[in-house]
């Protein structure tokens, strides 16, 4: 169900004509987008009513800087979890029950709920300098 990628520092435009690529070659789903100056809303739905909602907000310069994901099935939630966790390039370290911190250059930070009422994953930009980021790892 879900992109199984991460949209962090793309554009607007370049999500958008992802989406359009991903509609057109899926055609199972239904997919209906919205959007404000600085946010861009997706909700894809499958055959058999499984559900994900994209929330993604963009910074000054256009480009996203957060992206908030909701389920309403739980295999799909963490379905997609264990892939974005998967991908190599970002080399996610689990810092609690329910933060992953990216490899420093990447900058990423992934939250879940901390109570467990909602399928939700949350990727953030963050600005944080090598001292932060050590203090973070416990270093």
């Amino acid at each position: 169900l879900a992109y199984s990628q991460i949209n962090i520092n793309k554009t607007k435009a370049e999500i958008k004509k992802e989406i359009a690529k991903f509609k057109k070659s899926t055609p199972a789903f239904s997919v209906t987008v919205s959007e404000t100056d600085s946010t861009l809303t997706t909700i894809k739905t499958e055959a058999n009513k499984n559900k994900e909602e994209a929330l993604l907000e963009f910074d000054k310069a256009g480009k996203c800087r957060s992206e908030l994901r909701i389920f309403n099935c739980d295999q799909c939630f963490k379905k997609e979890l264990e892939t974005l966790l998967g991908m190599d390039k970002y080399k996610w370290e689990k810092l609690n029950e329910n933060q992953y911190i990216s490899k420093f250059e990447e900058k990423l930070l992934i939250e879940l709920p901390t109570e467990n009422k909602t399928n939700t994953i949350r990727i953030i930009r963050t600005d944080w300098n090598k001292v932060l980021y050590d203090i973070m790892k416990g270093k």
